[in-house]
């Protein structure tokens, strides 16, 4: 379960995937300057990837768990709790998205995948 300030927003089966962090560089040129001069902007925000299952009885339970995900597309960072216990505070949601259409199975379904960007 994956919560989003405290609040378990990823109930079903889930995964978290940090990319890690970058050099922020800019490449510069200018007149008589032979090649370019790397400017170092320093350590660039951190990506978060999370691909999971919603899951609920009804179509109306999973529209809510869908909106409930997408109320967090706020623009606002949030503090990130993964399975384990991980706490990833600043996180930006940048999307979220299904992946497939809702099927039915043992209840409603639908696979998701949602991308985090986290400040320095």
């Amino acid at each position: 379960m994956i919560l989003l300030d405290d609040q378990p927003v990823f109930t079903g089966p889930t995964a978290l995937r940090p990319a890690g962090r970058g050099r922020r560089l800019e490449p510069r040129t200018f007149g008589g300057l032979d090649g370019e001069l790397l400017v170092d902007l320093g350590a660039g925000p951190e990506s978060l990837h999370q691909t999971g299952r919603l899951q609920a009885d009804t179509t109306a339970a999973l529209r809510e768990q869908i909106e409930l995900a997408e109320s967090f597309l706020d623009g606002a960072p949030h503090t990130l709790t993964d399975p384990h216990g991980g706490i990833y505070a600043g996180c930006v949601m940048e999307s979220f998205e299904l992946t497939t259409p809702v099927r039915r199975g043992r209840g409603f379904w639908c696979e998701y995948e949602a991308r985090y960007r986290r400040t320095p």
